[in-house]
Formats: structure tokens, sequence, C-alpha cells
């Protein structure tokens, strides 16, 4: 089995092959870095160990007496998949990126906002790896074709996938034929960022990080108390000019935000020149701080 060039036919590959094996849900990236590396590679990881170093989600530290490299992360993380995906994050960097440095430290401010354009691609390019292993296209198919989107059938995903909330909303964002996006906006009611679907971008459908939030938005969820299970029927000229879309919205106490989940099922597609291809995770590695 020849070994791939990018982190998406990386993460598929792996992802596969962890199938294949007959193995279930979540997919366990500590087995896969350790068992598949040392098969493949002549240094290959040698340890997944918490580290306990605040504000340091992950690490990737070439060991030189040893000849091998050490995966470690931040274990009092308290988001649910969080630390699974650090680790698929830290695995994508060994796979991509080793023979470029022997240390990648990677805070949520490193993750997706380095300071240089080379930081941010290969930051980038880590996340779009882990997406891909830990949620394979054609089993994320299967739990949500045939059901409403909602955040609840997204909760069920991310806990098959170990992953969070936001990284897996992302990932469905990623392939989606339906026009949809997600805002997130923090408790001063001000728009953070959002991410759009291909449908969603070719019927204009974007809300600009620094906007208030729509005034009928903050008239419904200043009334009322709000209920992720819960949808919402919007008229044109709230989340989009022309477009009734439906809304669920919930609430993150931890990180002060509410995140909006923004469907437009009534939309028509309007016919745009071919855009280029991209995943959720690099395109908005470019757009925030701060994504599992």
């Amino acid at each position: 089995m020849s070994d791939p060039t990018s982190p998406i036919g990386w993460g598929i590959q792996l992802a596969k092959l962890w199938t294949s094996s007959g193995q279930t849900f979540p997919v366990r990236v500590k087995d896969i870095a350790l068992e598949v590396t040392k098969a493949r590679f002549p240094e290959p990881v040698g340890c997944v160990i918490p580290h306990g170093i605040s504000g340091i989600d992950g690490m990737l530290s070439k060991r030189q007496k040893k000849k091998d490299w050490c995966i470690s992360y931040d274990e009092t993380v308290t988001v649910p998949g969080r630390i699974n995906f650090t680790i698929a994050h830290e695995l994508g960097h060994f796979l991509l990126h080793r023979q470029q440095r022997d240390t990648f430290q990677c805070g949520q401010l490193q993750m997706l906002e380095y300071d240089s354009p080379e930081s941010r691609r290969i930051e980038a390019q880590a996340n779009t790896f882990a997406s891909y292993l830990l949620m394979p296209r054609n089993d994320f198919d299967a739990q949500v074709d045939g059901h409403e989107l909602s955040f609840e059938l997204l909760g069920h995903c991310a806990e098959r996938y170990e992953t969070s909330l936001t990284a897996t909303a992302l990932k469905w964002l990623e392939f989606t034929t339906e026009a949809a996006m997600l805002v997130v906006a923090d408790h001063d009611e001000f728009i953070c960022w959002t991410y759009c679907s291909q449908a969603a971008r070719r019927i204009g459908a974007y809300k600009p990080p620094g906007e208030m939030l729509p005034a009928g938005v903050l008239e419904e969820i200043r009334s009322k108390a709000l209920d992720a299970r819960k949808f919402r029927r919007v008229a044109p000229g709230v989340w989009h000019p022309s477009e009734e879309a439906i809304e669920s919205v919930i609430v993150s106490d931890q990180f002060e935000q509410m995140i909006f989940l923004v469907r437009f099922p009534f939309a028509l597609s309007v016919d745009h020149e071919e855009e280029p291809e991209s995943d959720a995770f690099s395109d908005l590695a470019e757009k925030i701080q701060g994504l599992r």
C-alpha cells in the first residue's frame, strides 16, 4: 500500500483501514498512531500520552535518543471530542510535516491562526486530515440521510465520532448539497464567524464577523428560552434578503457563544460559475481562532 501525499488521502486511507478491519466508531486514533506508524516508518510514533500543559492542546515532538516521536495532549480539556480531534491533528502533523521540523505545539490559537501563511497552511492540513479520519463521508451520509438536519442529529454524530459539535457541523456543511450555514456569535450578540455550504454561497447567504445578529433573531432569543431541539421558521429579510430560513440555536456557556444552524430549504439554486472545491477546515482556518 503506497503512502498518500495529501491530508485528505491520508485521512481516507486510514479511515478505510480502520473500518475494513472490523473496528467500530469512534476511531481510536491512539491505536492507529502507534500501530500504523510502527509498521510503516523507521521512526514511528512511540507514545501517545497526556502532558498536563495548560494552553497547549497537543504536541508532536521528536525524541532523538529513542529515534521516535511522541504525541501528547492536554488531558484537562472538558469539551467532548476535543482530545480525540487533537490526537488526530498531531498525527496529521506526523504524516504530513515531520520532515519540516522536530516539534509542533498546537493550542487554540495555533490550530487555526498562526502568524505566517505557511503555519496556517500546515495547521489547516492537520485539521483536514483529522476530519477525514474521524468522520468518514460514507458513514456520515448513513447517519444523516433521510433525516432532517438538526443539532440533535449532529450531536448524535458527534458522539459517534467522538468529535465536538462544531467540528461535526463543519464536516456536514462541507459535503451537503443543502443551502445552510453555521453562525457563531458572542454573548454581546455580535457575529464571530460564519461558514456556509456551497449551495448557501451560491444564493449569497453569509453574515460577516463583527455584524450584529439580525434584529428578528435578537427579539426571539431575548424573549424565549432557547432549545436546540426546536426549529423556528424565519421570514425573508432576517438571515437572507429574499430567502425564508429554518433556524435552531444552542448556547455554549463555557465559551460564551451562541451557535446558529440556519438552513434555507426553500431556496432555488442559482447558476454560478463553478467554484473551486475546498473543505471546511481549510477555509475556516483563514477566518477564525478556535475550532474544536
